[in-house]
């Protein structure tokens, strides 16, 4: 079953124990597991990290008896999957599912013959198979269309059409550009809107990013972050920066008249930095530095902890706190 129509509805869905997602699509299924969070309580898990053994030892004895149904989400299954010989181990991990789902997701495509052999045979007889299929363009179209009009704006169809071009019908691509022109475009939106704000070809660095972050330059800093993520920099790479640079800043702002001492005892000694954080300085309170740092523990804490999306965590921290910034 393709995984859009499988979330119609889906909270009057009876979900079935263990469940296969083939994903060519991200987008279709964040969607998914965005709706299934507003349902359930969903924890990720990570499919390369465990094997058979680790896996069912997850669902422990508090797990099995817990009163909110959750939903396990297991990214990049496929080695999990190669660990698992036996047809009787999806059995025995049903009957110990009480109040609680899983998905595992593979990217890799599975042939008929493949899903018609053991353990994916029994797998699939305790649960579905559904497909996070890449929509066609006309689909792609209308989804980007019905955002526009869901948040009351609105985009020339020029505009749309150049849009999804030079995006090539990429969903995550889409949603990310969308996101930089409802935030930073007023009003209706002009082809003219697009060719500034969306898809730079320029290279960024991190120090890029977090100079413009830095610096409230909002425009940069998303635009230099999206050409990050894209050219697959790691996020924890980028918030350790951002964590580095707001405890010094904090330090700095604290430390009273005797800035050049500050940035001594801080090892910022190159002409170029000394400038720069005294700059930062003066567009930062002390008290708007401390929520920073606050909000950026509890960004990691929701990764490390929680097992939220890195990259998606971090666009969704910095749009809101840029947005926080802007009020």
């Amino acid at each position: 079953m393709n995984l859009i129509e499988y979330q119609k509805g889906l909270e009057n869905r009876e979900i079935k124990p263990v469940n296969l997602v083939q994903v060519e699509d991200e987008y279709v299924l964040k969607t998914f597991v965005d709706k299934l969070s507003n349902l359930y309580e969903v924890k990720i898990l990570w499919g390369d990290e465990l094997d058979r053994k680790s896996f069912f030892s997850v669902f422990s004895e508090g797990e099995m008896f817990t009163k909110k149904r959750r939903v396990y989400i297991v990214k990049k299954a496929e080695e999990l999957l190669k660990s698992i010989k036996d047809a009787s181990y999806f059995i025995s991990l049903t009957k110990r599912l009480k109040n609680a789902s899983i998905f595992l997701v593979v990217s890799e495509k599975l042939t008929k013959q493949q899903l018609e052999k053991e353990p994916l045979k029994t797998l699939l007889s305790v649960g579905d198979f559904l497909e996070a299929k890449v929509p066609n363009k006309k689909k792609i179209k209308e989804i980007v269309k019905n955002r526009f009009e869901k948040e009351g704006r609105e985009i020339e169809d020029q505009a749309l059409d150049y849009l999804l071009e030079i995006t090539s019908y990429n969903l995550m691509e889409l949603k990310n550009e969308v996101d930089k022109l409802l935030l930073y475009k007023e009003g209706r939106i002009t082809i003219e809107d697009v060719k500034r704000i969306c898809v730079s070809s320029a290279e960024y660095t991190v120090f890029d990013f977090v100079d413009a972050f830095f610096n409230r330059d909002f425009e940069k800093a998303l635009l230099s972050l999206s050409s990050l993520l894209r050219a697959g920099t790691h996020p924890l790479q980028i918030q350790a920066v951002m964590i580095s640079y707001a405890l010094k800043l904090f330090s700095l702002v604290s430390s009273g008249q005797d800035k050049e001492k500050a940035l001594a005892e801080l090892g910022l000694t190159s002409p170029y930095l000394k400038h720069s954080f005294r700059v930062y300085a003066e567009k930062f309170s002390l008290e708007e530095l401390r929520i920073l740092i606050v909000k950026l523990h509890n960004l990691d804490a929701l990764e490390k902890v929680y097992f939220a999306d890195p990259g998606e965590s971090l666009r969704r921290f910095v749009i809101e706190y840029l947005r926080y910034a802007r009020s």
